[in-house]
């Protein structure tokens, strides 16, 4: 038997193909509407396959006469050994067209067993249309953190504002609120780039010691690159009543300390110093080294991009549990950097200034303040 399969645009097409090539005593097996295979099958018109058959005739073989004595056996087994090998070989066409069908119906089970099942990435496409993933996105929070933030999120799509601010509130680290920001040594430093308002920040914080915890504080500046710095830190000085020193190498530090010694704490500021310049890093990290027990602040602007702002804490590693202060929080309109270092690295963060009055615009970040600049405009 000759079993084969036929395809068509409709009924009429495909049994004329039928017709054509097996005859008219052709046997329709099966019969069923397909879709075209392929990446783009779905998009195409459906099809009629149809599987027919027939039996084939024998061509010129004379099947011997057994009972006739003059038939030589051998043509007795000739015969017989072709007509098992045709029979062979039908049956080997007919699994192979049994294997095709079963292969098209696994494939068919699949497909229907993956429908709406959604991967990773159209889940996060969905959450793409969310109100607090364009909230975060807006504000340039990084996305891989954005991702984490979402992934447990029962509330996507929520738009209530408490909703949001509760979930941001659980997403926020607690050791944010729950930290001692206060100097654990009698001896500051402040280091960071050029241009973020280092000066001007520690007058701030000196000016609260001073004024608001009634602490007895000193100023040492060795910013001598730059004679504007030492004399705006000589004005703050003057005004808060607080001495002021002046050293112009590492080891002159040690000479200001003792000069300072019976105050409750001494504030020094660092010359503002490119994290991407070895040579300057190398200068800050042997200031530093001159002195034991201090506490470090690491200052930056809240106007750094996130991919600047790694890159400088990476070069600034090399100093052990210094905190964070960012400032210029009034110039920016997105928070993310803020954000991501607050979430990232929780024990990092201390203060954010957010104007130039001294002492005021100055206070300790705190989750509800991060809360408050991503909600700032909902």
């Amino acid at each position: 038997m000759k079993v084969k399969k036929f395809y068509g645009a409709n009924n009429h097409e495909v049994m004329s193909k039928v017709k054509r090539e097996l005859g008219l005593n052709a046997v329709i097996l099966h019969q069923r509407k397909i879709k075209p295979k392929g990446m783009f099958g779905f998009m195409k018109k459906s099809m009629i396959e149809v599987v027919a058959a027939i039996e084939e005739v024998e061509k010129n073989v004379e099947k011997p006469n057994v009972r006739d004595k003059s038939i030589n056996m051998a043509k007795i087994q000739e015969y017989k050994l072709r007509e098992k090998t045709e029979l062979k070989s039908k049956d080997t066409e007919l699994k192979k067209e049994i294997d095709d069908i079963k292969f098209m119906l696994g494939n068919v089970t699949n497909q229907i067993q993956n429908i709406n099942l959604p991967t990773k990435d159209t889940d996060m496409d969905n959450k793409k249309d969310s109100y607090i993933y364009n909230i975060l996105l807006k504000n340039e929070v990084d996305e891989e953190l954005i991702s984490e933030i979402l992934s447990n999120n029962e509330s996507l799509y929520s738009k209530d504002i408490e909703e949001i601010k509760g979930f941001l509130t659980k997403a926020i680290p607690d050791s944010i609120d729950n930290k001692n920001i206060n100097s654990s040594s009698k001896i500051m430093f402040f280091v960071g780039p050029t241009g973020v308002g280092k000066t001007t920040t520690i007058a701030k914080i000196a000016a609260k010691y001073s004024l608001e915890k009634g602490l007895d504080v000193g100023l040492i500046s060795s910013d001598t690159y730059r004679i504007a710095a030492v004399e705006q830190l000589k004005v703050y000085s003057d005004i808060l009543n607080i001495p002021l020193e002046v050293i112009y190498s590492p080891k002159e530090i040690h000479n200001a300390l003792d000069n300072l010694n019976n105050k409750d704490v001494i504030m020094i500021d660092t010359a503002g110093r490119s994290h991407k310049n070895n040579k300057h890093v190398e200068e800050l990290n042997s200031l530093l080294n001159e002195v034991g027990e201090k506490s470090v602040y690491l200052v930056v602007s809240s106007t750094t991009k996130f991919s600047d702002l790694k890159d400088i804490l990476s070069v600034y590693s090399f100093i052990d549990n210094y905190k964070i202060i960012f400032t210029k929080v009034d110039e920016v309109s997105t928070y993310g950097p803020i954000l991501n270092i607050a979430i990232k690295y929780p024990e990092y963060i201390s203060y954010i200034t957010n104007g130039q009055s001294v002492p005021d615009d100055i206070e300790v970040l705190t989750s509800n303040i991060i809360l408050d600049m991503l909600l700032k405009e909902i």
